[in-house]
């Protein structure tokens, strides 16, 4: 019996695999940066969205993740998306906010009336 890399190699599966890869992660246009879409998944109760890398083809660190409603996605909350990616998600249907920052806290005069902000302190700080 072969492993299944053997089997990739005899076969060239691994081209195809490779443009597959390339199918999946786009490019940012102005940027070197790259993303793919996830869909939304009724089974793990996500959203669609995506996620941004710092280089082309999902290659190098994931820079960020934003869900379509513009909240951060995968520990994004808060991360602020870089200038050159705003309008371009915005023109995919991402609700990004004016701000550029993900999920971040807006408090509107509506907001204000029915929330209380306290501001603790450490006694031993």
């Amino acid at each position: 019996m072969i492993s299944f890399k053997e089997f990739l190699n005899e076969t060239n599966a691994s081209k195809f695999i490779e443009l597959f890869e390339h199918q999946i992660y786009k490019n940012i246009p102005g940027t070197k940066n790259s993303y793919r879409v996830d869909p939304a998944n009724t089974n793990t109760m996500t959203s669609k969205h995506s996620h941004a890398y710092a280089k082309p083809n999902g290659k190098g660190s994931q820079l960020y993740s934003v869900n379509i409603d513009g909240t951060g996605h995968d520990g994004s909350s808060g991360k602020e998306i870089p200038g050159a990616h705003d309008d371009f998600f915005r023109s995919k249907g991402y609700s990004i906010p004016d701000n550029n920052i993900l999920e971040n806290l807006i408090l509107s005069e509506s907001i204000a009336d029915e929330y209380e902000l306290l501001i603790l302190e450490d006694e031993n700080a």
